[in-house]
């Protein structure tokens, strides 16, 4: 090959190379959402964080994470080309705005009471409305309850997360909160109590499992290797690990 030829093919290897390290980088924006996510001496953690930061591993790709409110991390995940969002519901509204990767770890929400507090007896969302009931601004469970005829200044609450409540919830202050049998242990040992603190009363199955949404200009070749991470990660035992290892405790 002419050493002008040689020297050009050279140039355009090493051009490719570095184009691709550079698509090969995502910002993934989450909430603090213990113990799925959360921030822990500056570095974000959690259940859904570690099954990530090692499926980023896995495929090969430079993920950096950033916590922000629930409502400018979906903004940020929408305007950035090279970013994604978790731990996010995959609902209908919500599936025509990003690329899927998943499922990631979830577990079935319900309304809890206090289990001190038995005069808070809702069965049915009907019977919920007599009472107060915590919503995290911009959640897929205040859009539900809202549908439902839930209303703010009559039986909602907003809060900004999810666990922001917990403390008045304790006091009795608020009569149910939207949790799971993953979060509520974790939410209530940060205040040095028991899971048995608090008892699920109505299911809310109504948003299916937790996903890494991608924004649509991210390379569909990334958004597939990351899925293929994911999914081994499940196979070869370690997806159980990581939810394992974060069961019980105080974040």
């Amino acid at each position: 090959m002419p050493r002008l030829a040689f020297t050009l093919f050279c140039s355009l290897l090493l051009f490719g190379s570095a184009h691709a390290t550079a698509d090969d980088r995502l910002t993934f924006y989450t909430e603090h959402f213990p113990p799925y996510n959360f921030e822990q001496n500056g570095a974000i953690r959690g259940i859904n964080a570690d099954i990530l930061t090692q499926a980023c591993v896995i495929a090969n790709i430079k993920c950096d994470m950033q916590l922000y409110p629930w409502l400018r991390a979906m903004e940020l995940a929408q305007k950035n080309p090279a970013s994604g969002i978790f731990t996010i519901s995959r609902t209908k509204s919500r599936v025509p705005l990003f690329q899927w990767v998943g499922p990631i770890a979830s577990s079935t929400a319900y309304l809890y009471r206090l289990a001190t507090r038995p005069e808070v007896a809702a069965k049915t969302l009907e019977q919920a409305k007599q009472f107060s009931i915590a919503v995290a601004h911009g959640d897929v469970y205040e859009e539900f309850l809202l549908s439902q005829g839930f209303e703010y200044g009559k039986n909602l609450i907003e809060f900004r997360s999810k666990s922001e409540p917990i403390p008045l919830f304790i006091q009795g202050k608020v009569d149910l909160v939207i949790g799971s049998d993953i979060v509520i242990p974790s939410w209530l040992a940060s205040h040095q109590l028991p899971a048995e603190t608090a008892v699920p009363v109505i299911e809310l199955n109504t948003t299916g499992n937790n996903f890494l949404a991608l924004n649509h200009a991210v390379p569909i070749e990334l958004a597939n290797r990351l899925q293929q991470a994911i999914d081994q990660l499940k196979q070869n035992g370690k997806y159980q690990q990581i939810v394992e290892s974060y069961q019980g405790k105080n974040q």
